[in-house]
């Protein structure tokens, strides 16, 4: 016994140890309680009474959930609906009832109904069982709760609410009451996160009411053993299906399933099963015979940590054989581990790199001349009903003057336009102002030649922005290289001028815009 005694207290000391090794910093390695998961369950059962009325056989149904705290002890809430009944045998027939507030022919009989909670405290002795693999585990509880009871008495036809009964039982009815409960069970693992379990639970309400759950209190004959002053207790013999919540990737089982002591006699049986250090050294190259991979290296063979004699060079021949033991990669080596590198090719001179240039050169296929690009040139935008240049403009017939003078074999077609709120001969002719304009200011600003521009006017027949009203877009001239276009005149329509140019105005008010 005393043997038994010591091995526990070593073992609990090496748990502590397990528990709080340290590195080199004095931070935690190993943690003794790791992260664990949350079991949930449901419970049903049997459910009698034990009291002063004889019992028959009713059922109980629940939830419950479980958090360990630690290897030995968890925290359980259960939640559940209970129904107790009884009828005591008919020769127990009571004298005085009527004194209770039944008539005198009363057979003891009642129905209670409880609705409880409770959180019990469980004791799991699974981490005192070494070398276990952790399938059974036997539990002890103990708790307290409240309940919600119903009890009925039965008098033939007659069924009286005890705890509502004010004149007949209590000057103070009450409908909810604390109780205390306690007992074991066995639990069986069936899967890793399934288990069964089956339990004994026995429950006593606090206080009067606690006589009370048969619809009896001191139920009997004087001084008959069936007449008692103690309370009522209910037993709920049950099974329990639990169910581990979490991923076994970064939780374990609940914490109850798993004995700190089966690791510590792990590592103990490692230990013990380790061979005895033996230092022979057969064949002398510093590495023991009992990790040594080449117990017969050759004599003065350098060898690696394994005691393999080292091949530097990977090329299949060991050092010490190896007349190049460094020999570069890539090449075939001899029997005596010596590279064949072939020999370089002769250098490449300037001759030899200008006739390859020359010959690449020759093998490309350049395309065909192509005509000159089509330029992109701005349009000029005009006010309503004028022809003058706005100064917002003047940067666009700049550009375009630019690219006439750095390209002089190019002529540009001028194009002017109108939206459609007058006639087509005004428009036409107020067109053919706002171009002639343009080509004006650029052959006076910038000294390009007059015929390099070739003049054409499109009125309203040509919108940008199909409205019949207003519209800035509308009012332009239109820039760009010219294919082969003629110059048209000025519109010979019976409109004498269009348009106002400068600060001058002229023309028709109500069209030409």
């Amino acid at each position: 016994m005393t043997r038994k005694i010591t091995i526990l207290l070593v073992l609990l000391c090496g748990v502590f140890v397990f528990g709080n090794a340290q590195d080199g910093n004095g931070n935690l390695k190993i943690t003794a309680k790791p992260k664990d998961m949350w079991e949930v369950g449901i419970h049903v059962g049997h459910h009698i009474l034990t009291g002063d009325v004889d019992w028959n056989s009713d059922f109980g149904v629940g939830l419950h959930v479980r958090k360990a705290l630690d290897y030995s002890f968890s925290v359980r809430l259960d939640a559940g609906y209970y129904r107790l009944n009884g009828t005591e045998d008919e020769t127990i027939r009571r004298a005085d009832a009527e004194r209770w507030g039944f008539s005198s022919n009363w057979l003891p009989e009642y129905s209670t109904n409880l609705l409880a909670g409770d959180v019990t405290a469980l004791l799991s002795l699974n981490a005192f069982r070494i070398g276990k693999t952790g399938k059974v585990n036997p539990y002890v509880f103990l708790g307290a709760g409240l309940a919600s009871i119903n009890v009925t008495a039965i008098d033939g036809d007659n069924e009286i609410d005890i705890l509502d009964d004010e004149d007949r039982f209590f000057d103070d009815p009450w409908k909810v009451s604390p109780y205390a409960t306690a007992g074991f069970g066995l639990g069986f693992k069936l899967a890793e996160k399934i288990s069964l379990g089956i339990e004994h639970k026995v429950s006593m309400v606090v206080g009067r009411g606690g006589d009370l759950l048969d619809g009896a209190e001191r139920f009997g004959n004087p001084g008959s053993f069936s007449e008692t002053s103690a309370n009522d207790l209910m037993q709920y013999t049950n099974l329990r299906l639990g169910i581990a919540l979490g991923s076994t990737d970064d939780k374990s089982l609940p914490l109850w399933w798993v004995s700190p002591m089966d690791m510590l006699t792990e590592d103990l049986a490692e230990v013990k099963a380790r061979p005895k250090l033996d230092l022979t050294d057969t064949d002398g190259d510093g590495v023991i015979d009992m990790i040594d991979q080449e117990v017969n290296s050759p004599k003065g063979a350098a060898v690696d940590t394994r005691g393999i004699a080292l091949d530097s060079d990977g090329d299949g021949i060991a050092d010490h054989k190896d007349k190049e033991p460094y020999s570069p990669p890539g090449y075939k080596i001899d029997s005596e581990g010596v590279a064949q590198i072939p020999e370089p090719p002769a250098p490449i001179t300037e001759n030899d790199v200008n006739r390859i240039v020359d010959a690449k050169i020759a093998g490309i296929k350049f395309p065909s001349p192509i005509p000159p690009y089509d330029w992109f040139f701005p349009m000029v935008n005009y006010d309503n009903n004028s022809y003058a240049i706005k100064n917002s403009e003047y940067a666009k017939l700049r550009q375009i003057a630019t690219v006439m003078k750095q390209n002089p074999s190019i002529r540009v077609l001028a194009k002017g336009f109108t939206d459609r709120r007058a006639s087509n001969c005004y428009n036409d002719v107020l067109s053919y102002n706002r171009a002639q304009a343009a080509i004006d200011y650029m052959v006076s600003k910038y000294g390009i030649s007059r015929d390099r521009f070739v003049l054409n006017y499109g009125g309203e027949n040509d919108t940008l922005v199909d409205t019949n009203g207003s519209s800035l877009a509308n009012r332009r001239v239109e820039f760009q290289v010219a294919k082969g276009e003629s110059t048209m005149g000025r519109p010979d329509c019976g409109v004498n001028n269009a348009g106002r140019g400068g600060s001058s105005f002229s023309g028709n008010k109500e069209a030409g815009y």
